[in-house]
């Protein structure tokens, strides 16, 4: 209730800044007031005369209404604003205001630029993660270390980038998206360069991995709201499904270009001689192609178009280009490094997305999904120190080959998920089936890895075998294809099981926000909590699994305990979305300050009183 009350004091400030001091009586009317505000017509009175966009709504009753009707409908500085072309008949969701800085009535062309290169940086991020997975072993040999302290290079940005993309997301809420993007990019930028210069030396190698962690985080946790900030209900889906993918093939499908450009002389800093190269294009764009797009949208904008004239918003895909001094140096002038700063800054600003990161509906998508997606980041952190000793000796690049099935089921998967919500709604049914198809994959990826691989071992001093930990093993034992394919379904059930996060984030928003900015606000924060809370304990897993999967029992019992502990958690899911999802969408809006159910509390009967 305090981040109601908090927003509507904001939108409230914004309209008294606007209205002029000089107020005729007829603005100050009860009647001009109640027309302000958001009431039903009586005796079912239809005045709205705009068409009625078509819905991909279920079949309603009689009696319900797919538009609202109001005294905002009937006044014509608040008609309702729709699309142009093909979407002329789509009323625009969120409703822009007038002023062309507004996000939302950006050309076309800007908005994708703006998208293209947050995208872009999303790219080179999530290959950076992986960029030493297929080497974990010649790092270790080269630079004089165990194994564990190697993997430390993998799992300590990811812990990092936990942390800082939570920071990021809170700094966001006070000075806007665009400086912490900058600085992000800054951080991610040196501690690349740096990485090109530390052949031999760990501590150096560790000191601009930590400075690439930090720069992570705000391309995990931002660049959803900045999608939901900038297109339209309507423009946006396909955005994010672009947006996913790229994040999962990056991550997964780096390391089979990686391990083949590791192979140069100067071994795995090729990668970082790439990805600054890359960088060096990329910070230009960044610069001067992603604005900020948190715009303080105002409710209660009464004199909306009297500030702004009527604006027609551009669908054109190319920009007209004026090369003029001028136009440069106007062009410069409105790249701002910033251009936002929140009115009240408060603890209810500040704590808005810790409080959306342990909201029952995040906790509930972190435990589901996450025994998926640390397990196959520990187990792909593993693949070096299983198959680089003998009697394999596996090169970086038959490692690499090895991420293949991976990158192609769990890409092919976020596209297929993606398209069968466009096509159908998100119903019980279909969320029942995604997570048994999940957690049957999940399982059987985790079970099969572990349980191949104790199988294929012999027995100490049998024939030819060599000692791998306490693993024997002759090079013909294990069949590589079939490592790829088992960590294949591991990447297929994590996407699939991923695929209910959207639909459920959404689920719980329209249920707690009073508004639209609340919504989209509380989408952005507990997609970003979640991100941040897995990154962390994936962090973790890469850490400990090594160890691990080096003994037999080790990698026996964590394969079968991690796959069957995921059949139990996808069940137990299910029982809770199906039989409690009520009560766990009001116990987010009460953990995140949005709703308040005293009213609902039984407070005795009138009759009741002597």
């Amino acid at each position: 209730m305090a981040e109601i009350e908090k927003d509507a004091a904001e939108a409230a400030a914004i309209g008294a800044s606007t209205i002029p001091a000089e107020t005729d009586s007829k603005n100050l009317s009860p009647v001009r007031i109640n027309l302000e505000k958001d009431l039903p017509l009586p005796f079912g009175i239809k005045t709205t005369l705009s068409p009625i966009p078509l819905s991909k709504d279920e079949p309603r009753p009689t009696t319900a209404s797919t538009r609202r009707t109001s005294f905002r409908s009937i006044d014509p500085k608040r008609a309702l604003k729709y699309g142009t072309g093909k979407y002329s008949m789509v009323e625009l969701s969120p409703q822009p205001s007038e002023d062309p800085n507004d996000p939302l009535n950006w050309p076309l062309w800007k908005k994708n630029l703006n998208f293209v290169a947050l995208l872009s940086m999303v790219a080179v991020v999530g290959a950076m993660k992986t960029a030493l997975v297929s080497v974990h072993s010649v790092l270790a040999a080269e630079q004089g270390v165990n194994y564990t302290r190697v993997v430390a290079l993998t799992a300590v940005p990811l812990m990092i980038s936990a942390l800082s993309g939570m920071a990021s997301t809170i700094l966001a809420k006070v000075w806007g998206k665009r400086p912490v993007y900058l600085g992000s990019m800054a951080l991610v930028f040196i501690g690349s360069a740096w990485n090109i210069n530390t052949r031999g030396e760990f501590s150096q190698n560790m000191a601009a991995r930590i400075f690439q962690g930090l720069g992570w985080g705000a391309f995990d946790t931002l660049v959803l709201g900045s999608i939901l900030d900038t297109f339209f209900e309507h423009e946006r889906q396909p955005k994010i499904l672009l947006y996913n993918t790229v994040s999962v093939a990056t991550v997964w499908g780096a390391p089979l270009i990686g391990s083949v450009a590791s192979m140069r002389p100067q071994g795995f800093l090729t990668q970082f001689e790439i990805f600054t190269s890359f960088l060096v294009v990329l910070m230009p764009l960044i610069i001067f192609g992603a604005p900020e797009t948190t715009y303080r949208r105002s409710s209660f904008g009464r004199n909306d178009i009297d500030t702004f004239p009527m604006l027609t918003r551009s669908q054109s895909m190319l920009p007209k280009i004026t090369f003029s001094k001028d136009a440069i140096l106007q062009y410069l002038r409105d790249v701002k490094l910033q251009s936002y700063k929140a009115m009240i800054v408060d603890r209810s600003l500040l704590m808005q997305a810790p409080r959306a990161a342990v909201a029952p509906s995040t906790l509930l998508l972190f435990v589901l999904t996450l025994l998926p997606h640390v397990s196959i980041w520990g187990l792909t952190s593993s693949l070096s120190l299983l198959f680089t000793p003998p009697p394999f000796r596996l090169e970086e690049s038959s490692i690499g080959l090895i991420f293949f099935a991976p990158f192609l089921l769990g890409t092919a998967a976020v596209v297929g998920l993606s398209l069968l919500y466009h096509r159908k709604r998100f119903s019980c049914m279909i969320h029942l089936v995604i997570l048994a198809v999940g957690g049957t994959f999940a399982s059987i990826g985790m079970l099969g890895f572990g349980l191949y691989i104790v199988g294929s071992a012999q027995r100490p001093g049998q024939g030819d075998a060599v000692l791998v930990g306490d693993l024997s093993f002759t090079r013909n034992s294990i069949s590589f294809p079939v490592i790829s394919f088992l960590l294949g379904l591991l990447a297929l059930g994590s996407a699939t099981l991923d695929g209910t996060i959207q639909p459920v984030v959404h689920q719980s928003t329209a249920f707690t926000s009073a508004n639209m900015t609340i919504a989209l606000r509380n989408i952005a924060d507990m997609q970003a909590g979640l991100a941040s809370l897995r990154s962390f304990v994936a962090g973790v897993f890469v850490l400990s699994l090594p160890t691990v999967v080096m003994t037999m029992d080790g990698l026996r019992g964590s394969a079968i305990g991690m796959g069957v502990v995921q059949i139990f958690i996808t069940a137990a899911a299910a029982a809770v979305y199906f039989d409690l999802g009520e009560y766990v969408r009001r116990f987010d809006g009460m953990v995140m300050g949005l709703l308040d159910l005293s009213g609902l509390k039984h407070r005795g009967s009138f009759f009741d009183m002597d």
